[in-house]
């Protein structure tokens, strides 16, 4: 009889122990998505100066595509979004430094807020830009790569070069 109780014990104990582990939160090693993004960008060079926490959260559809925003953002990826299509993505923000654009943006009047998007706990892109200190936006005037890259330079075309293959792949452009 003892040894029942000890057999249903310890198998109680190894489903419990599996069941913790699978939580669909962390990722198979234990790290939320947000702790995922954080480290990618330290394995950038970059630091982080402040966590912005989750600031996006979407299944990438066709229609998506065609919002200017999101055209621009998926300018300055290295990936094409095609093989995120019905996917959900979800995106982080950090406030860095040590980053290739403060040689463009002066820290004293910028700092720089770089994105991490995350597809099933892995990183798939990002983007990165200035925001000014004074006002405490965005700048516009299109994207740039987590890297700090332009579009010409991942992409290896214009804008309009590039808007022209969008289009015809993706479809129309709406605002």
């Amino acid at each position: 009889m003892k040894h029942r109780i000890l057999s249903f014990l310890f198998l109680s104990l190894v489903l419990l122990t599996m069941i913790g582990c699978s939580n669909e939160e962390n990722s198979a090693d234990g790290k939320t998505d947000e702790q995922i993004a954080a480290i990618y960008v330290q394995t950038l060079g970059y630091t982080i100066v402040v966590h912005g926490g989750e600031t996006g959260k979407y299944t990438l559809e066709q229609k998506r595509l065609e919002n200017l925003d999101d055209m621009q953002l998926w300018g300055v990826q290295k990936k094409e979004p095609d093989a995120f299509l019905g996917k959900e993505i979800v995106t982080y923000q950090f406030i860095v430094k040590d980053h290739p654009l403060e040689q463009q943006y002066s820290p004293d009047d910028y700092s720089i807020s770089v994105a991490i998007m995350l597809v099933d706990s892995k990183v798939i892109g990002g983007t990165s830009g200035p925001k000014s200190k004074i006002k405490n936006l965005v700048m516009a005037g299109g994207e740039y790569s987590i890297e700090g890259k332009t579009l010409k330079e991942i992409k290896d075309m214009d804008y309009s070069e590039w808007l022209d293959y969008w289009k015809q792949k993706y479809g129309k452009v709406t605002e």
